[in-house]
């Protein structure tokens, strides 16, 4: 429900009756935010749609009208985020609130990022490619076009790969083995122009409450790891030795829970940070306090995470 009422609303800007999209789901006024309806009866409307319209590239058609406002509770708080990072790490970490069918994970190793969309079930081309559409085009707007993409990828065929690598901006396959994007390490860190990190935060308990889903065990257990060495030396040896395991299974199980350490820290370090910050702390006894060498350091740190000055 978090996402079709924002999805009927975009349906409504380019034509499409939002009332009978929801009639045909039986969703009406008084449907609960947590509700979910079968995702086959969805990809069913939207590919009859798409038929009706002749539109055989209705995921670009629908990602560009949806650009025009965020989708929803999700869309805010992922968009509001400070970072791209930021951004996709809530994605990754709450796309359950939009989809029981679909997990994305991100992944991180000599300086490329890798996004991916995992199926529990099978589901139709249009919401598969959706997320990465709006994903390229929010961020690239976000980042007034400095964002990119190096490749993406779909398991569907699709005779149309011309639009699709105009949308994307960079080589898009099809027929490959898993549905992912990839982009160099260094988009992760664009600031947002849309950032907003205290509404994203306010949303994202929101978002846990709808969705259900606390922290696994082990990430929660990592994070107390990370903190307990953030003023000393936060590496992944040192949070793996804390939690009684090698370095190696500490990332495996990090990829599982579709996270990395990385995240983790800036996750840690960003909320002490608002905390130290909040008690009028300065910034440069904040940055000692986080483990950073130099005040300078830890504002470029906190601009990354926020898209804002710690001052």
């Amino acid at each position: 429900m978090a996402l079709l009422r924002p999805l009927a609303e975009t349906l409504g800007r380019i034509g499409v009756d939002a009332r009978a999209f929801l009639e045909a789901l039986e969703i009406d006024d008084g449907a609960a935010p947590e509700m979910f309806v079968p995702a086959a009866r969805v990809d069913e409307l939207l590919a009859d749609i798409a038929r009706r319209r002749r539109d055989p590239t209705f995921s670009l058609t629908l990602a560009r009208a949806a650009v025009v406002r965020n989708l929803g509770l999700f869309g805010h708080m992922v968009w509001m985020s400070g970072t791209v990072r930021d951004a996709l790490v809530r994605a990754v970490k709450f796309f359950g609130v939009v989809s029981q069918r679909t997990t994305l994970t991100l992944d991180e190793a000599r300086g490329v990022g890798t996004l991916r969309q995992h199926a529990v079930a099978g589901r139709g081309a249009i919401l598969t490619e959706f997320p990465f559409v709006s994903l390229a085009l929010r961020a690239r707007q976000a980042t007034d076009g400095t964002f990119t993409l190096r490749a993406v990828r779909f398991r569907h065929a699709s005779e149309h790969a011309d639009a699709y690598r105009e949308a994307f901006g960079c080589a898009v396959t099809f027929g490959a083995r898993c549905d992912e994007l990839e982009l160099d390490s260094a988009m992760l860190d664009l600031a947002l122009a849309s950032a907003d990190p205290i509404t994203s935060a306010a949303l994202e308990v929101r978002a846990r409450e709808i969705s259900g889903a606390p922290r696994s065990a082990f990430v929660e257990r990592a994070r107390q790891a990370a903190q307990a060495v953030l003023a000393e030396d936060p590496s992944l040896e040192s949070v793996a030795k804390r939690l009684g395991m090698s370095a190696r299974t500490l990332r495996r199980h990090l990829a599982d829970a579709g996270t990395t350490l990385r995240a983790i820290l800036d996750d840690v370090r960003r909320e002490r940070a608002d905390q130290l910050l909040a008690r009028g702390l300065a910034v440069k006894a904040v940055a000692l306090e986080l483990g950073f060498s130099e005040a300078s350091a830890f504002s470029r740190a906190y601009k990354r995470w926020t898209g804002r000055a710690p001052s």
